[in-house]
């Protein structure tokens, strides 16, 4: 099963729902966010951490191509999909770089090859990342990082063997670019990997949340991020259960 949060783009209602039919064979319903227009899929990009974009050639107020322009300038590494009714619409769309490009009724065989050529892109991409450091390059894998920061007017990526690199680039570019490596912003100094959370915690008084990383590199959370950390977890497939504090 994909672990993603996909956006399907499509005007027409009816002809979603079958998308959405042939999308539950590879994500879960809540996986699936849907929307009628390029306007509402740009307000999406903007506010969710989606993986994957589903889009639907002719829409009214914005061409499936234009809205995947839109994407490859505002969402770099951002893979997407066109979908159309007309098999003539293919060869336009091989300007642009999608994983794939299907027709609708979505055919739900067609549809897991199109999963499997995009577990093939990540698992080639998803190697190392070059980082900067004047004239030459260091290059590190997402898995060696141990979170990164804005200190004042300067930009940190800090490993977790206690090296560090200053960035040249903004934690909202760096951001674009680690949300493909399940980086989460958990407070607007702070990007950290979900995957090494151990504990997340609130102060005395509530007002205030934390996070622990690596073992016992401590972060802060947010107030506004907190909700949406537990709703990404989720996405992982990360379960919450209840539980009591032992004494």
């Amino acid at each position: 099963m994909y672990d993603g949060l996909v956006l399907l783009v499509d005007d027409q209602p009816l002809a979603a729902e079958d998308s959405i039919a042939a999308l539950k064979y590879y994500v879960t319903g809540e996986q699936i966010l849907y929307v009628e227009n390029a306007s509402a899929a740009r307000k999406a990009l903007k506010e969710q951490r989606i993986s994957l974009v589903f889009l639907d050639i002719e829409m009214p107020d914005m061409s499936g191509f234009t809205l995947a322009a839109y994407i490859e300038e505002n969402h770099k590494g951002l893979p997407y999909v066109f979908l159309t009714g007309h098999a003539d619409f293919a060869a336009e769309s091989y300007e642009y770089e999608p994983v794939d490009f299907l027709t609708k009724p979505v055919d739900t065989a067609r549809l897991g090859k199109t999963f499997d050529r995009l577990e093939k892109r990540t698992s080639t991409s998803a190697g190392k990342v070059a980082v900067r450091t004047g004239q030459d390059y260091v290059l590190v894998a997402p898995g060696e990082i141990s979170y990164i920061c804005k200190e004042k007017r300067k930009v940190w990526i800090r490993l977790k063997d206690k090296r560090e690199y200053q960035a040249a680039m903004s934690l909202d570019e760096l951001e674009q670019i680690f949300c493909d490596y399940s980086f989460f912003r958990c407070h607007q100094s702070f990007l950290i990997p979900l995957g090494d959370i151990r504990q997340v915690s609130a102060s005395m008084f509530g007002q205030t949340y934390e996070a622990v990383i690596n073992g016992d590199t401590v972060v802060p959370v947010s107030r506004s991020k907190y909700a949406k950390l537990k709703e990404e977890l989720k996405l992982l497939g990360v379960p919450f259960v209840k539980g009591v504090i032992s004494k």
